[in-house]
C-alpha cells in the first residue's frame, strides 16, 4: 500500500488542526511530522518525530522517536514500541493524529 494524495491532504489537515506546532517535512521516500511535546510531570520538551516512507504507509504504524529517551519501550532502531494488541494498527482507521496521541499517553503513563 501506498499513500495517495487524497489520504496526506486529509493526514496533513488533521495535523495542522490537532497538533499545530507540529511541522510536517519530507525526506523522500520517507515523510512525516515534528516537533515538542512538554512532560506534564517533569516540565520538560520532548523532541518527537513521527516518520513513514511513502511505500509503507498507510498499510504499517510510522515510526516514533522521542529525544531524550525515558520508560522502557525502545526498539533497537531507537523508536518507540507503542503497538499495542488490544489496538492494533487500521489503516482505515488511525493516522499520524492518533499515533501522536498514544505518545502523549505513554507521556503521562511514564511519568515524563
Amino acid at each position: 500500500m501506498q499513500i495517495d494524495k487524497v489520504r496526506y491532504a486529509m493526514e496533513w489537515q488533521l495535523m495542522r488542526n490537532t497538533f499545530p506546532e507540529f511541522r510536517a517535512f519530507a525526506r523522500p521516500p520517507k515523510f512525516g511530522w515534528e516537533g515538542f511535546l512538554q512532560g506534564k510531570k517533569s516540565g520538560r520538551l520532548y523532541g518527537v518525530v513521527l516518520i513513514s516512507t511513502e511505500t509503507t504507509y498507510p498499510a504499517y504504524r510510522p515510526q516514533v522517536f522521542i529525544t531524550p529517551h525515558f520508560g522502557g519501550n525502545w526498539l533497537a532502531d531507537g523508536s518507540l514500541c507503542i503497538d499495542n494488541h488490544q489496538s492494533p494498527w487500521d489503516a482505515a482507521l488511525h493516522s499520524f493524529a492518533n499515533t501522536l496521541l498514544r505518545v502523549i499517553e505513554y507521556m503521562e503513563k511514564n511519568n515524563a
